[in-house]
């Protein structure tokens, strides 16, 4: 059975890999840096304004459309 604590671990060990802009942010924050290291772009679609490369937890719209939902390019 799962505990929190096992959840937890789980959740960090994907924030440490993952290459969206909220775990970046996360990492460079807890880091002490002040400004973002790069331009974080989909991992699935390699695009800058796909949601994902905002948030993986977002789908992938295989779009580089400015202004979709969830993105935080224009």
């Amino acid at each position: 059975m799962n505990t929190p604590k096992d959840n937890a671990g789980r959740l960090e060990r994907r924030v440490r890999h993952c290459s969206c802009l909220r775990c970046v942010n996360k990492r460079d924050q807890e880091a002490g840096y002040l400004f973002q290291s790069a331009m974080q772009l989909c991992p699935v679609c390699g695009n800058k304004r796909c949601p994902r490369g905002t948030d993986h937890d977002l789908d992938c719209t295989g779009s580089n459309e400015p202004g979709q939902p969830g993105s935080s390019y224009a």
